[in-house]
């Protein structure tokens, strides 16, 4: 359970063979009612496979699903009273918006009247009144992913499965898409389980992320937790850009890099990697009067400026670092600079690429 919801649906020890690829190796997870929870990773990680298995259209060769306490490992798709939005949306070109939206209520010999019903109040919900006679080819991109939501939502299914829905659209549709999503399952408080390898996709839309790598799930937790903790080095570099910087733990939460020794809280002693990412570190063209924040010296390589804020790619203490100023106006950085490190918000990876040790919580504003 998470708070007081109960789980809805669980997967336990899930292993599935494609061919002979190893696609889900083992993979276990359990999503709270009303959850959105994302399985996030690169291509051919099983995040989609795992989703298919959720939805029945493969069966696990080791493992369960439950939704519910309910076993339906070896229940098929329409009986398991889950409904999948795909990546291609898979429309039918010769039927209309409202026709598409009540297949699957067709399927199922829902009443006429009653069918009628719950599409206009599918189409409502997905805001596409005056369009349930066009034919998906007079629709935009954005429309047919409406379509394909509301054919999967009018069938009042217990979990919505999404794979990849947006990857379709142009990038500022994609980014009004996904809001719209996200208001709807929260609107609805809809069990919702998504596949996307964008990360900046996932962090914007979930409650919880799974991030997949080589079929396992190697780590689960909030967008933050995701973000700002990663379990190992694969999470920290796959979700958003870091700096990796070889450090020492010379004692509990006192780390040295380089000739600078100072407080990083939880770390432990040993060998480590210091996880920075690029907006945790401060720029300044003179050291700037910072007590306790360890500073140093590099110089500004090569710098885009992408409107709200201005990436540098600067050479210091022997390698290259990422760092982002946000707003930055007219000023702009360049030749010799100081970097200076807010040690509450980087985190320490044991050499093996397991987490060192975090403070708990979210970071402390800067």
């Amino acid at each position: 359970m998470r708070g007081d919801r109960p789980v809805h649906v669980r997967l336990r020890g899930v292993t599935k063979r494609l061919g002979t690829h190893l696609a889900v190796d083992g993979v276990s997870l359990e999503v709270p009612e009303g959850d959105f929870t994302t399985l996030l990773g690169p291509s051919g990680c099983g995040k989609t496979t795992t989703l298919r298995i959720l939805a029945g259209f493969y069966r696990p060769d080791a493992g369960d699903v439950f939704v519910r306490d309910v076993r339906v490992t070896d229940v098929p798709p329409h009986r398991r009273n889950t409904a999948m939005v795909f990546q291609e949306y898979a429309l039918f070109p010769h039927m209309t918006v409202a026709e598409n939206i009540g297949y699957g209520l067709r399927m199922r010999g829902v009443p006429a009247a009653e069918a009628r019903r719950r599409i206009a109040a599918a189409v409502d919900l997905v805001g596409l009144e005056g369009q349930e006679a066009k034919f998906p080819q007079q629709l935009s991109g954005g429309q047919q992913q409406r379509v394909a939501v509301a054919r999967a939502l009018v069938v009042e299914p217990e979990v919505l499965l999404m794979d990849e829905p947006l990857s379709n659209l142009d990038a500022k549709l994609r980014v009004r898409v996904r809001t719209e999503l996200r208001a709807l399952q929260q609107q609805l408080g809809k069990t919702t389980i998504y596949v996307t390898h964008d990360q900046e996709e996932a962090l914007s839309i979930s409650d919880r992320i799974a991030v997949m790598n080589r079929g396992r799930i190697v780590q689960v937790g909030t967008p933050r937790e995701i973000y700002y903790r990663p379990a190992d080095r694969f999470v920290a570099d796959f979700v958003g850009l870091a700096n990796f910087v070889p450090v020492r733990v010379v004692a509990a939460g006192r780390v040295r890099m380089g000739d600078l020794e100072f407080e990083v809280p939880g770390a432990a002693p040993g060998p480590a990697t210091l996880v920075v990412r690029p907006e945790a570190v401060a720029l300044s063209a003179a050291p700037p009067a910072a007590a306790g924040r360890p500073t140093f010296r590099g110089r500004v390589k090569t710098v885009a400026f992408l409107g709200g804020l201005a990436r540098y790619w600067i050479e210091a203490l022997g390698t290259e670092w990422v760092v982002d100023v946000a707003a930055p106006g007219e000023q702009m950085y360049a030749g010799e600079v100081s970097l200076t490190l807010v040690p509450d918000r980087v985190h320490v990876l044991h050499d093996q690429g397991k987490a060192a040790g975090a403070p708990n919580g979210e970071p402390a504003a800067r």
